[in-house]
């Protein structure tokens, strides 16, 4: 009986181990041998005091969350992520049906270079560029907080992007 109880077990558990599931993605052929990284914070060139930061907490979670990589010190990653957030436009979407010069709808694009640099020999692996938009309703509370949303989102979209660039191309 003890012997059956064993080898059910280990029949078991080799299922589990040879089914394929795992963690995370599968890697890009530039990142193979890459285990950890490092997300720097993204340079902001825009007049939107925070968005630099934004698109560095939204990358990092994302990538996180994901778990193909590991996040680590600088001084311990495999490769750094850095960018900088190069442009932030407002477009009307919408306007007032009564007047055609108030925009009840807006668009905001966020425009995003980034690199990816192999820690050990300071190489570019991934040169690259996203941009995303998100929109707000310009006659529902402060147009300020609701422009503040919608640059938030378009910066999770933009993580989104670079996350599936780092393990699935």
């Amino acid at each position: 009986m003890k012997i059956f109880r064993n080898l059910t077990a280990a029949v078991a558990a080799l299922t589990l181990v040879s089914c394929g599931y795992h963690l995370g993605g599968m890697k890009t052929s530039a990142l193979q041998n890459m285990n950890t990284f490092c997300v720097e914070m993204f340079d902001n060139q825009t007049l939107h005091p925070n968005a630099g930061m934004l698109v560095t907490s939204a990358v990092t979670n994302t990538l996180q969350s994901d778990g193909t990589y590991r996040m680590s010190p600088r001084n311990e990653a495999d490769f750094v992520l850095k960018g900088c957030v190069s442009k932030i436009d407002r477009d009307s979407w919408i306007t007032d049906t009564e007047d055609s010069y108030v925009s009840t709808q807006i668009g905001v694009r966020v425009q995003v270079h980034y690199q990816v640099v192999d820690m050990k020999s300071g190489r570019v692996l991934i040169s690259a560029e996203e941009e995303e938009s998100g929109n707000y309703f310009n006659d529902v509370g402060s147009a300020e907080s609701s422009f503040e949303a919608a640059v938030s989102y378009a910066a999770r979209r933009i993580a989104d992007d670079i996350t599936t660039t780092l393990v699935t191309q």
